[in-house]
Order: C-alpha cells, then sequence, then structure tokens
C-alpha cells in the first residue's frame, strides 16, 4: 500500500502539513500536495493518482474541475472540506465519494484513506 500515489489538493499549508504527518506516520509517504485547481488539473495531465483528498474551495477558486475530471478518469476521491456541500453544485461530482468534515483527527482521515486504498 506504501507505492499507492495520494494526491492530496488542500490550499491550507497547516492544514496540509498535519495530514501530511499523519500519511507518513500510517506508512502512506507517497503523495503530492498542490494547493490550486490550475496545479492539480495540470498535474493530472501527467500523473495518475490512486486517491484523491482534496477541499471544496482552493486558492483559485472552486475545485468542481478537478471533480469533474476525477469522475470522467474513475479515480477514487475523499471530500475533506469545513464547507457543506453546495447545492448548486451537479450531484453527480459527488457519487462515490466519501466525506469528511473539518477539522477532524488527521489521524482518523489517515485511517479512512487506508481503508479506501485497500479497497480500490
Amino acid at each position: 500500500m506504501a507505492d499507492k500515489l495520494i494526491l492530496l489538493l488542500e490550499d491550507q499549508p497547516l492544514i496540509s502539513l498535519d495530514v501530511e504527518e499523519a500519511l507518513v506516520d500510517k506508512g502512506l509517504s507517497n503523495f503530492v500536495t498542490l494547493r490550486s485547481q490550475r496545479e492539480a488539473l495540470e498535474w493530472l495531465d501527467a500523473s495518475s493518482p490512486d486517491f484523491v483528498l482534496l477541499d471544496l474551495y482552493l486558492n483559485d477558486g472552486d475545485s468542481q474541475p478537478v471533480l469533474a475530471r476525477l469522475q470522467q478518469e474513475s479515480i477514487p476521491f475523499m471530500i475533506y472540506t469545513g464547507s457543506e456541500k453546495p447545492p448548486e453544485w451537479n450531484a453527480e461530482l459527488f457519487e462515490g465519494s466519501e466525506w469528511m468534515s473539518k477539522p477532524s483527527d488527521p489521524d482518523a482521515l489517515a485511517d479512512r484513506i487506508r481503508t479506501r486504498l485497500a479497497i480500490t
């Protein structure tokens, strides 16, 4: 499982550091952290992660384009956000996703990611 590639899409540096540390502690050290939808979409052009953890709102706007891309490419993901699900967004963007609210225990989050990676 340590070789599974995780994309962490989080614009808040302190939150991403906590999540990164928890992932490493759980043996998940193969990850890339990005802070914007532009970076994520460019990275996804060249890479295919095994799992994505993302916030709904990023430095350069919302994550709808990234969610659409993940759905299109059948890449499993979990939403990790302090926001409510926007009612105006297309519900299909969230199909098959898991939701975890911020703030939460980074270790519990890493455990849920390990579980999801074991399923995929």
